[in-house]
């Protein structure tokens, strides 16, 4: 892999464990971030839903020609660390629309199901990545697409990933690193 991950960790170490670098954020481990990029099969253009610390989203731009990462509000300095062929977006992952159909989608939070508006954007025969949450953990599963319709590829296994908790007063406020998650995927806190 051509990414050196000290560049997205606070301390400029490589630990290999996943390092929290903010309340809601965290650079997974080299080996989840080549596993999940290796697992969206070929193609030149990939959608990432939660750009997060920016480690997976640079790991992904080594991987694929034209990378679009969409974050609700990007940690200060990640866009001057990704390489050109990414377009940081600023935007809720869930409901974002590109217009566009990508030969892959990774999601980077866990989700209790599958949003519409992601498979849309998903070419015939491309790949979803997608954490499926399952109680306190998340089933990577990988979907090929076909037709109109996901089809489970297959499941990589089981990781603690981040999602987002609804508030009382209806706002939405990030667990960890979750760029956004559908609102039937929210829960009340309490």
């Amino acid at each position: 892999m051509s990414v050196d991950r000290r560049l997205f960790t606070p301390d400029g170490s490589d630990p290999d464990f996943p390092v929290p670098i903010s309340e809601d954020c965290t650079v997974p481990t080299s080996q989840m971030a080549e596993m999940l990029a290796a697992t969206l099969g070929t193609g030149t253009s990939v959608l990432e839903l939660g750009t997060g610390s920016g480690f997976q989203t640079a790991v992904l731009a080594s991987c694929f020609a034209d990378v679009v990462s969409v974050e609700v509000q990007p940690l200060p300095g990640v866009q001057e660390k990704l390489p050109a062929n990414v377009a940081l977006i600023a935007a809720d992952g869930c409901t974002y629309d590109s217009g566009e159909q990508f030969d892959a989608v990774l999601v980077t939070f866990a989700a209790r199901e599958i949003a519409p508006v992601w498979v849309k954007q998903i070419r015939e025969d491309g790949r979803l990545v997608v954490p499926l949450r399952i109680g306190n953990s998340s089933r990577i599963s990988v979907y090929v697409k076909r037709g109109d319709r996901l089809h489970l590829e297959g499941v990589l296994g089981y990781a603690q990933f981040t999602r987002r908790v609804l508030q009382q007063d209806g706002g939405a406020r990030p667990r960890r690193h979750t760029p956004g998650v559908p609102p039937s995927c929210w829960t009340k806190e309490r």
